[in-house]
């Protein structure tokens, strides 16, 4: 009899510990019962501070004070005859999308574009002021950009409204392409390059923007508002 009771005490306590969590428990459960990720109003109030109070500004200027001062130098060694250029990226780049990312609690940018499609985005003031000195030093600019073919009316619109002129070539992607960033970006470079260009410089805020060839060197802005690959 006591080795019966026994037995149905260890099982008794068995089942209390295999149950599953009721959802009073969850409350109460220690950190790491359960894989439940980060709440996204958490994350976007995160967000939304790191953008208001500074601190994405600060960084922002950090990359692009390195960039001015590579520029410099290499004006200053570079031979006469080499033709010098710079490519610049346009969203989270030259351009900031913040706006219509905070209102739409940084939806993907697909829905930015299906809600927000008119929208024209401010210039990154930091790297606008790159943008001008890389032209005033004799460097011819390309901007190097994932946006299809059909937006190139509304984003030479908007560039221009932003600050932006006198920019070498705007390539853009086909309508319909699917090809990922460090895939497509590093062709588009190559061919910069094989029109005789010296590409001194590439800058963007995606790892995938500085990927693969035909930069010396590359300048990667702060982005923790999405992922391009």
């Amino acid at each position: 009899m006591k080795r019966f009771a026994a037995l149905t005490m260890i099982f008794g306590l068995l089942a209390v510990i295999q149950a599953p969590l009721l959802a009073q428990d969850y409350a109460a459960a220690p950190a790491g019962d359960w894989n439940e990720p980060e709440n996204h109003t958490i994350v976007v109030d995160r967000l939304m501070m790191y953008h208001d109070y500074g601190e994405y500004d600060r960084e922002i200027q950090v990359v692009v004070d390195a960039a001015r001062d590579y520029l410099s130098a290499v004006v200053n060694s570079a031979p006469q005859s080499d033709r010098l250029a710079a490519v610049f990226d346009i969203d989270e780049t030259s351009l900031s999308n913040y706006p219509t990312m905070a209102e739409c609690g940084f939806c993907s940018y697909a829905e930015q574009l299906k809600y927000y499609g008119n929208a024209i985005d401010p210039a990154i003031q930091p790297v606008l002021a790159l943008y001008n000195f890389a032209k005033s030093k004799g460097f011819a600019v390309f901007f190097v950009t994932g946006r299809q073919e059909p937006l190139r009316p509304q984003t030479i619109a908007n560039l221009t409204k932003a600050g932006y002129s006198g920019w070498a070539d705007l390539i853009m992607q086909p309508k319909g392409a699917t090809e990922p960033a460090g895939v497509f970006k590093p062709k588009d470079r190559k061919s910069i390059e094989d029109k005789g260009y010296r590409i001194v410089l590439n800058i963007g805020d995606q790892a995938s923007d500085l990927s693969g060839c035909c930069a010396e060197r590359g300048f990667k802005l702060p982005n923790p508002f999405y992922l391009v690959k």
